[in-house]
């Protein structure tokens, strides 16, 4: 347990001296704050409203469907693919670590990177709403955490996909390629086959929004998770499979 805790301190570490993961950080506060004053800036010319009660909302779903992604391409792609390209992968296997461990805490700091990303976004659009006078009471606080909460259960879902995907690579640009290209041939593929949506992690990029609707049954709730939740411990599994046969 010591040395999990320990492998798992150490990729945090490394996750906060990579300078790309730190601008990801550093622009995740910033653009709801950018967009914000570009509305109120907006609002005499167009008449907009320049922040709602939603507004944490609008931008999760913005942050879930581009951004984040983007996030999980560059992390993992840092996490796997570079490490073996600048052997550092194999010096972390050298350590009295199992393959195991090694795998877990770069799951566990995608993980923790990716629920980083949410909380700093919660918070500054919560800021946001707070300083321009339309601060949400607590149903509207209640139903923002949920969202949050769920948000991050299908981005998680969404990372082992792409943790699966990165152990076939040896190059961490090459799979930053593949996988933007697989992200949107995914998100294209329910518009030309509806049936596929029921089954790939890909669609449920928005699966905030049905916890918050008023109509959708709890049934559907609970299969979308299980769903989530399997897809989640399936690739992972795979992944690990690839992982521990890799030759670094």
């Amino acid at each position: 347990m010591h040395s999990w805790r320990a492998g798992y301190l150490n990729e945090l570490y490394l996750m906060f001296y990579r300078k790309k993961i730190v601008m990801f950080v550093v622009l995740s506060a910033l653009l709801p704050i950018l967009l914000v004053l570009s509305l109120h800036a907006l609002q005499p010319i167009l008449g907009l409203i320049a922040v709602s009660q939603s507004f944490p909302i609008q931008m999760l779903t913005i942050y879930t469907g581009l951004w984040i992604p983007l996030f999980i391409f560059t992390m993992t792609g840092d996490l796997f693919p570079n490490e073996i390209a600048a052997k550092t992968l194999k010096l972390a296997l050298l350590r009295p670590n199992s393959r195991y461990q090694v795998y877990g805490t770069k799951v566990a700091a995608l993980g923790t990177g990716i629920a980083g990303i949410l909380l700093i976004l919660g918070l500054v659009t919560f800021i946001c709403n707070l300083f321009t006078g339309t601060a949400a009471n607590v149903s509207d606080t209640f139903h923002m955490i949920l969202a949050y909460i769920a948000a991050f259960v299908s981005m998680f879902a969404l990372s082992a996909v792409f943790i699966f995907v990165a152990q076939f690579f040896k190059s961490a640009s090459s799979f930053m390629v593949f996988s933007i290209v697989l992200y949107v041939a995914a998100k294209i593929a329910p518009f030309l086959l509806r049936s596929i949506s029921a089954f790939s992690p890909f669609t449920y990029t928005d699966w905030h929004m049905l916890w918050l609707s008023q109509t959708v049954p709890t049934s559907r709730l609970v299969t979308s998770s299980m769903f989530l939740i399997s897809s989640w411990l399936l690739f992972l599994a795979i992944g690990y499979y690839k992982f521990d046969k890799k030759e670094v």
